[in-house]
């Protein structure tokens, strides 16, 4: 056979899905005639296609040496850039494709692709629109332009999309999973799973669909089947830390911390989690003795997280360690301000010197200490709070409220509730509600039902500092309800009393079906009994409320 006749033959079992078998025959087309563009160009493809990026690398790149204006290898080299995450150089591959071929679809929906990896979704959105006006029945394009959507959190028509590349080839994996998570995203467990499972029947060995599948199991509270989703997703992939940070966390959910704080140590492989600097001191291990040393202690990520560990930090100090803590910079102000103040630095920033250093949320694991409870650990600015004294007065019963956080992380979907769930409580006599609440969710404030009434404060926290105002104005209440926010974690740590609204299956350290927190002893729980219900939940407060009122508290 001619080079040009097993060209063809390569061609045709690329086409049927053999891959072995095309990159075989592309071999020998290539050992006839070494400088076959067409052979040199589908090899490339097919090495990127079985995740031989280097080699895919190579391949193409001496295919654009030989035709440096070809859209097509620009757009496959566009496509092998995003695989490998370096989506600045897609997108200038990928425009490079259109500057040579203005209307090749392709070359949109890669740049699309390049976008959403940059986290431009409404850029991506607009270059998927470009590519299906184009070329309208384009699977890829379709399951792409879902993704964009997911992350603008437009889930119906995330839904619809994933919906419309599904009607065109039942068999596409990705879109069964893309549908799955849309649906989880609004609270539509039962239904995310089962798009889970038709796209497990499609490709059984992703990790990524069994890791998703058990925090849709877990929020439908079937948690053994969560476990071995868990678990079929570590096996599969056994370097990749979701997986495994799942399995800690549904172990802390049932207040198993011999098995949940070790098992959590792998949120430092997690790049969100990850601090990334190399220390020459070694980590902590609860090994060694502290005594006297100095403990570099970070978080790189999580308000709440910050304010809920600190305490950790403190037992450290009790045992005669000298902490340095690094965390977010709007943190810093509200911290110099505890009862037992440690020193904080910001983020990215580190002591002169140090012994060891630590995450903050692994010190749990290495002091050997379960659920820690302590009533109150910060403070307020004492002049903020007699300034707020002087706005919000000591009259009535009052109430702070926050009901939304950010939900960006799968998972954490149906924590906020709405403003005017509250109506109930806000016209009870002598009950003032304040508003805590900034940034998204506070448009609420402009739609309350009819006689409902929320005080609010536009320059609330308007400072660089994160909560300033908020704890002043917390330790000039008589109660705080929260939704599963920071502002929970803030006002426990004051503690002022706090209600906090859980969905069905809440954020592991609320645990699951107790009543009180063993973190924070002024808290009460008032937990959904089913997925999105609050009426019940507004309805025990206000019953609890009435009494209290009664008794004069």
């Amino acid at each position: 056979m001619t080079a040009e006749q097993l060209f063809e033959a390569a061609l045709q079992a690329h086409r049927r899905g053999d891959l072995p078998e095309a990159g075989r025959i592309y071999r020998r087309v290539l050992s006839l005639a070494p400088s076959h563009i067409g052979a040199l160009h589908m090899l490339g493809v097919i090495s990127a296609q079985q995740h031989r990026y280097g080699e895919a690398h190579d391949l193409l790149s001496q295919v654009l040496k030989q035709t440096p204006g070809d859209p097509l290898a620009l757009n496959n080299f566009a496509n092998l850039l995003v695989a490998q995450g370096k989506q600045a150089e897609a997108l200038g591959m990928a425009e490079r494709a259109l500057g040579a071929a203005p209307d090749y679809a392709d070359a949109w929906t890669s740049r699309g692709n390049a976008l959403l990896g940059l986290e431009r979704p409404e850029d991506a959105l607009a270059s998927y629109d470009r590519a299906l006006a184009l070329r309208p029945d384009s699977v890829l394009t379709l399951k792409g332009r879902g993704d964009a959507l997911l992350a603008l959190r437009r889930y119906d028509a995330a839904v619809a999309n994933y919906d419309r590349a599904i009607a065109l080839q039942p068999d596409f994996a990705d879109a069964h999973k893309g549908r799955g998570d849309a649906l989880q995203r609004q609270c539509r467990y039962q239904e995310a799973v089962f798009a889970y499972d038709r796209a497990i029947a499609l490709n059984p060995t992703f990790g990524g669909l069994w890791n998703n599948r058990g925090v849709a199991l877990q929020n439908l509270r079937q948690l053994e089947a969560a476990e071995e989703s868990f678990a079929r997703a570590a096996e599969l992939e056994p370097s990749e830390a979701g997986p495994r940070v799942n399995q800690a966390l549904l172990c802390l959910l049932q207040e198993d911390f011999s098995r949940g704080w070790p098992a959590l140590e792998w949120m430092q492989e997690a790049p969100q989690w990850r601090d990334g600097r190399p220390y020459r001191q070694p980590v902590w291990t609860g090994q060694e003795d502290i005594a006297g040393k100095t403990l570099f202690a970070y978080l790189r990520k999580g308000l709440g997280d910050a304010i809920h560990f600190y305490r950790y930090a403190l037992c450290a100090q009790a045992r005669g360690a000298h902490v340095v803590l690094s965390l977010n910079d709007p943190l810093l102000p509200l911290l110099r301000n505890a009862l037992q103040p440690l020193p904080v630095i910001g983020l990215g920033e580190e002591p002169e010197r140090f012994d060891y250093h630590i995450s903050l949320m692994s010190l749990p694991r290495a002091l050997g200490l379960g659920a820690v409870s302590m009533d109150r650990y910060l403070a307020a600015e004492p002049a903020r709070v007699e300034a707020w004294r002087a706005r919000i007065g000591d009259h009535a019963y009052r109430i702070g409220v926050a009901w939304q956080g950010d939900a960006a992380v799968l998972g954490a979907e149906g924590k906020a509730f709405p403003l005017a769930a509250l109506a109930g409580i806000a016209r009870l006599p002598g009950v003032r509600l304040i508003s805590l609440q900034k940034n998204a969710g506070a448009e609420q404030l402009k739609t309350l039902p009819e006689g409902m009434t929320v005080e609010s404060f536009d320059d609330l926290d308007a400072g660089p500092g994160a909560f300033l105002d908020s704890a002043a104005i917390m330790e000039n209440l008589d109660l705080v309800i929260s939704s599963d926010t920071a502002a929970a974690h803030l006002a426990g740590a004051l503690g002022v009393p706090v209600w906090i609204a859980l969905k069905y299956v809440p954020e592991w350290r609320w645990f699951l079906d107790r009543a009180d927190s063993p973190w924070y002893p002024q808290a009460r729980l008032f937990r959904q009994q089913s997925i999105g219900t609050w009426e019940a939940v507004f309805e025990s407060m206000k019953e609890e409320l009435q009494l209290a009122l009664a008794r004069g508290r």
